[in-house]
C-alpha cells in the first residue's frame, strides 16, 4: 500500500512541476519541459497528454524548425480555469471571482451577522458563496475551486478551523462543510500564512526562498516562507508573533496571556492609547472626538508628539519580536503588512534599528525590511492558496476544464 501511495505522490510532484515550467515559460516545447524539469521525456509527454485531456494546457503553435520537424508548444489553459476566493474578515466576508490567470472578475463584500452558533454561520457562508457563483455572468462558468482564508488558528490540512476569536467556530470541519454544498475543491488557510503566499507568487519575495511577512491589523501574525514554501509544523499554525509577550506588565490579550505583542501593536490597541492619552490632556494635533487610525499614523509622521511617541514605541515592540524571528530562521526578506506602514520611516527605521542590533550580523547584514508591494486585496490571500493548490498537485488531479 505504502508503494502505491509513494507513486501517487511522485505522479502528482511530477505534474506540477511539469504545469508550473509551462506556465513559467510558455509558449514550451515539450523537449524543452523535459530540460528544465529534468523529467524523462516519455514521462513529460503522459503528463501533459493528460493535463491537455483535463483542459488546463493546450497546444499554441509550431516552433521554428531547427532541421526536422517543427516542435509543437504548449501554454496553459489559465484563463479557462475559475477559482472562488473568500475572505472571513472581522465584520465582512468578501468572494471575488478569478481566473488562475490571476485576472478578478467579479467581488463583492457582505456584513457578517452576529450569530451564536456556527450552523447558522455556516448556513449564512454557504447561502452568500451560492449567491455569488449564480450571478447571471458567473451561472456558465465551471468553478473549479474555492479557497477561503480566516483569521485564528487553522488545520489546512483537514480543513478545520481550530479557534477563531470572534466567530463560534471551533473545531468546525469548514472545509468539509462547503465541499459538502457545492461539491467543488475546496481550500482553507490561515489568512496571514497566505499573505505571505501571496507576497511570494506575485509581490516582493518572488526572488527569496526564505521569508517573513508580519501582519498588523486587528491583530498581529506572521507566515514564513521557507525554501519556497510556507512553513506550517505539526500545528499547521506556526507564526503566531503576536502572541510573543512583550510587556509583562501589559493588559490581557484575549488569549488570555499578559502583554502580548498584539495588546501592544494593532491598530486597535495604538487607537485605544492614543484616545486614552488625549483624554487625560496629552496635546495633539488630532481632535478627540473625529479621528481614525490612518490620522494617527500619518500624524506621526508629521512629528505630532503623541502620535509620534506612541507609534515608535509599537514598532520598538514589533522590531524586538521581528529580531526574534529573524535570530531563529535568518530570511532574506521581511515584509510588513497593514495600515501601520503609513508611518513610513518611522516605524521602518525603528524596525531596522532593532535588527540590526538585536541579531547576528551574518543574518541582518543583506536583510532587508519593506512594505507589502501588493494592492489592497482581502481575497488575494485566497486566491494564492489555490495557486499553492495547483502548485503542489493536489488541485491538478482533481480540476477538469
Amino acid at each position: 500500500m505504502s508503494t502505491i501511495v509513494n507513486l501517487d505522490q511522485v505522479k502528482q510532484l511530477n505534474s506540477a512541476t511539469i504545469y508550473k515550467v509551462i506556465e513559467q515559460y510558455a509558449p514550451i516545447s515539450r523537449v524543452k519541459i523535459s530540460k528544465i524539469s529534468h523529467l524523462a521525456p516519455a514521462s513529460v509527454t503522459k503528463i501533459t497528454r493528460q493535463l491537455m485531456e483535463n483542459g488546463l494546457i493546450s497546444e499554441v503553435d509550431l516552433q521554428a524548425s531547427t532541421g526536422g520537424r517543427r516542435a509543437i508548444s504548449l501554454a496553459p489553459n489559465a484563463h479557462n480555469i475559475n477559482v472562488i476566493a473568500i475572505r472571513l474578515g472581522q465584520t465582512q466576508l468578501s468572494i471575488a471571482h478569478y481566473k488562475l490567470s490571476g485576472a478578478k472578475q467579479l467581488s463583492k463584500q457582505v456584513t457578517i451577522p452576529l450569530l451564536d452558533n456556527s450552523i447558522n454561520l455556516i448556513e449564512f457562508f454557504v447561502s452568500e458563496i451560492a449567491k455569488f457563483i449564480t450571478q447571471p455572468a458567473l451561472i456558465n462558468e465551471k468553478i473549479s475551486a474555492i479557497s477561503m482564508t480566516i483569521s485564528g488558528l487553522v488545520n489546512p490540512n483537514t480543513g478545520t478551523v481550530i479557534y477563531h476569536a470572534t466567530y463560534p467556530l471551533q473545531n468546525i470541519a469548514l472545509v468539509e462543510e462547503i465541499q459538502k454544498a457545492f461539491n467543488i475543491p475546496t481550500f482553507i488557510g490561515n489568512h496571514t500564512r497566505c499573505l505571505a503566499l501571496a507576497e511570494h507568487y506575485f509581490g516582493a519575495t518572488q526572488q527569496c526562498q526564505d521569508s517573513i511577512l508580519v501582519s498588523v491589523h486587528h491583530g498581529v501574525g506572521s507566515g514564513v516562507i521557507m525554501e519556497g514554501k510556507v512553513l506550517l509544523g505539526k500545528s499547521c499554525n506556526i507564526g503566531e508573533i503576536g502572541h510573543i509577550q512583550i510587556n509583562p506588565n501589559g493588559k490581557q490579550c484575549h488569549c488570555g496571556n499578559i502583554g502580548c505583542l498584539e495588546t501592544e501593536v494593532s491598530d486597535n490597541a495604538i487607537f485605544d492609547k492614543v484616545k486614552a492619552a488625549i483624554s487625560a490632556g496629552s496635546p495633539s494635533s488630532l481632535n478627540i472626538s473625529d479621528f481614525t487610525i490612518e490620522d494617527i499614523y500619518l500624524a506621526a509622521i508629521d512629528k505630532d508628539p503623541l502620535c509620534q511617541s506612541i507609534v515608535q514605541q509599537a514598532a520598538t515592540y514589533l522590531g524586538k519580536s521581528i529580531a526574534i524571528l529573524v535570530n531563529l530562521l535568518s530570511p532574506e526578506k521581511i515584509v510588513i503588512t497593514g495600515k501601520i506602514t503609513l508611518a513610513g520611516n518611522l516605524v521602518f527605521d525603528t524596525v531596522k534599528a532593532c535588527t540590526e542590533t538585536q541579531t547576528l550580523p551574518d543574518f541582518h547584514d543583506h536583510l532587508s525590511v519593506i512594505p507589502t508591494t501588493l494592492a489592497t486585496d482581502p481575497t488575494l490571500a485566497a486566491f494564492a492558496l489555490t495557486k499553492q493548490a495547483i502548485y503542489e498537485g493536489d488541485l491538478l488531479q482533481r480540476i477538469k476544464v
